[in-house]
């Protein structure tokens, strides 16, 4: 019928109304769905997760964001004009979902005006676009009654973090009390333990904590330790009887605890050989843990060839990557997705972690959070060489056990005491006897100081508790290092800010498991949202199967090159040198054998060389062949494709053609 109409005189012009008019009525149709669109994005960008929806609902006050962008830099700066798009999207996605509750205000803070002096004394940061000194703005401020929440400026190197950051300080505004978290460590999490002026400063996962927590450093476990203290987390801790007392009485009236220790902390002993010492290499909380039994294995650190980072195990003019074992990216099945505190994480990057052993018969629920796989291998600490990591040396020793290694679990249950007996002995300064006490043997002189013991023993604690008043919820990770910026983030200074460019999730885990641990989790489903990685999987795959290969193999080569080539070299020396007087004069029988080893170790020389470039060939062979067969994918089938299309309709279109012909 559509072909008769448009075979008409006219018909053509009638098509054409009645689609304009179809498209008329579609509109007017869904012009009452304002609002009403799908999110086809891959990682929902336009959809808010459920924390931030939660975090909405529990909103019991009217909340105002005052969004100041200046309008010359997002007409200038094109990457500025984009995200101001992205955020408008956002804040205003807030306000949609918030019951009326979140009113969003956009403010233009021209030089000079009433409204730059507002967005700099709501904590807006201004930034000069030229050499003018011209400042333009881009961040936001909140206000809800007197309290009042701030982001600066908005970076667009951290547009997958925007919900969380927005969330973040939503969260702040309307619940003002932040759990406390009472950190203790032997490391300088809080800066150098001796500050100089423009100095290193905290470590950044510090300034990560702040954002949601009230942040304790504790000095003293006997001293500092108070009631509104929520979670403990030690830091590769240096811990004697009685810190370890204060810990375990902490654990049986509050009951969470998250525990960084250390078979090998990398600093550390980065520190000691350079002559600063800061800390033991080791540390271990084994003296409670082993009483419910769990325990870290001392001297132990995990390697994994399948989730082992690439490094340069060269030099700077002799680049050779390679696989460090001891350096990990725990990623994919290696991360628990079932628990809270990981289910989001796509990356965590350790350095020289430990291994966690459960005894079966275990007076706790362990439950993994970060493994390897079954290409790993547990290696002894004294292997590592921290001033020249030696990276073959750990890819040569490696064999596989088989089974995955526990890096970081959980542990819940009720627990006893470690110390049924409550605090240990005071550990007092040994003093000198007066003359003749030492002959002294009724016994009287000890007993007074056991009596002097039990009195100061009494004093200095709490009541003690013998069994925990509700289940524990402890975090066990054994490895320090994993919390120091180069091993997860890269932060720059924007104006006086400190910017987080994360690479790896690292300060999302910490931040994750005190947030659940001190009973708030609205945030964590969407803190690791934008930072999904896209590897190449089947490359990693390729690259991972040809080191097991070809690598030992290479580093033979290698090391049998570098031998002939030194023998050649010391021969060569010796035939080209003018002998010094008093030395003897090569023989021409002398010359002849000197020239035929040279001419030996020349061939074997050319010789190991073309197999050392086959073996570096076949390292790269799949690779490179998977390389081409996506490059012809990508360039050439579909044309080929759209070539072969184009000829199949020609030959039907001829064969109809033949047929009403013939017909």
């Amino acid at each position: 019928m559509s072909r008769q109409l448009l075979n008409r005189k006219g018909g053509w012009v009638i098509g054409i109304a009645v689609a304009v008019g179809l498209f008329v009525a579609l509109n007017t149709a869904l012009s009452g769905l304002t609002g009403v669109r799908i999110d086809l994005t891959e990682d929902r960008l336009y959809t808010l997760s459920d924390g931030t929806q939660r975090i909405l609902d529990k909103m019991t006050e009217p909340v105002t964001f005052e969004l100041y962008v200046s309008q010359r830099l997002i007409k200038e700066v094109a990457i500025y004009g984009n995200y101001a798009g992205r955020v408008r999207d956002v804040v205003n996605e807030f306000a949609a979902n918030s019951n009326g509750k979140l009113k969003v205000v956009e403010r233009d803070p021209e030089p000079f005006s009433e409204i730059e002096d507002a967005a700099v004394g709501a904590g807006v940061t201004g930034v000069p676009l030229d050499a003018s000194g011209e400042k333009v703005y881009f961040g936001l401020a909140a206000r809800v009654r007197d309290r009042a929440g701030v982001i600066g400026f908005f970076q667009p190197q951290r547009e997958a973090f925007l919900e969380y950051d927005l969330a973040r300080m939503l969260e702040g505004l309307i619940n003002p009390k932040r759990p406390v978290i009472g950190v203790v460590t032997s490391l300088p999490l809080f800066g150098p333990f001796m500050p100089q002026p423009g100095g290193p400063k905290a470590w950044f996962i510090v300034d990560a904590l702040k954002d949601g927590f009230d942040v304790r450093n504790i000095f003293d476990l006997k001293e500092d330790m108070t009631d509104d203290i929520d979670v403990l987390m030690l830091v590769h801790p240096t811990l004697d009887d009685e810190d370890l007392y204060a810990i375990d009485q902490f654990l049986m009236r509050k009951g969470r605890l998250l525990v960084f220790s250390d078979p090998f902390s990398e600093l550390a002993q980065g520190a000691a050989m350079s002559g600063r010492p800061m800390a033991p290499k080791e540390s271990n909380i084994n003296k409670l843990t082993e009483k419910w039994g769990v325990k870290v294995v001392e001297g132990q650190t995990a390697g994994d060839i399948s989730l082992a980072r690439i490094v340069n195990a060269g030099t700077e003019q002799d680049m050779k990557p390679a696989p460090y074992l001891l350096w990990l990216t725990v990623k994919d099945d290696a991360i628990n997705r079932d628990d809270a505190v990981t289910r989001d994480i796509n990356a965590v990057n350790l350095g020289s972690a430990g291994v966690i052993d459960v005894s079966s018969a275990a007076k706790v629920k362990v439950e993994p959070l970060l493994s390897t796989t079954a290409q790993s291998q547990s290696f002894a600490t004294d292997l590592i060489n921290v001033r020249k990591p030696n990276v073959l040396d750990f890819v040569e020793r490696f064999k596989p056990s088989g089974k995955p290694l526990l890096l970081a679990a959980r542990l819940t249950g009720a627990i006893d005491s470690t110390f049924p007996e409550g605090p240990p002995e005071p550990q007092k300064p040994k003093e000198v006897k007066a003359p003749g006490a030492e002959n002294d043997k009724d016994g009287k002189l000890d007993e007074a100081e056991k009596k002097v013991a039990k009195e100061l023993k009494g004093n200095e604690w709490p009541p003690h508790v013998s069994k925990s008043k509700e289940p524990v919820n402890i975090i066990l990770v054994t490895d320090s290092d994993m919390l120091k910026e180069h091993f997860w983030v890269r932060v720059q200074d924007f104006f006086g800010q400190r910017v987080a460019l994360p690479f790896a999730n690292n300060g999302d885990f910490v931040v994750n498991a005190l947030e659940n641990l001190a009973g708030s989790g609205d945030l964590i489903t969407l803190r690791s949202r934008g930072t999904a990685q896209r590897p190449f999987v089947k490359v990693e795959a390729l690259r991972v199967k040809a080191d097991a290969k070809f690598r030992s193999r290479e580093q033979v080569l290698v090391k049998r090159l570098a031998d002939v080539q030194k023998n050649f070299e010391e021969l060569q020396s010796k035939a080209s040198s003018t002998p010094q007087e008093g030395e003897p004069v090569l023989t021409p029988e002398k010359q002849e054998a000197l020239d035929d080893k040279m001419a030996v170790l020349r061939t074997d020389l050319l010789a190991i060389r073309k197999e050392l470039r086959s073996v570096q060939l076949e390292l790269r062979k799949d690779i490179e062949a998977l390389d081409s067969t996506l490059r012809f994918l990508n360039i050439g089938l579909v044309p080929i494709l759209v070539g072969l299309f184009a000829i199949g309709i020609s030959v039907v279109r001829t064969q109809r053609r033949k047929m009403v012909v013939q017909g």
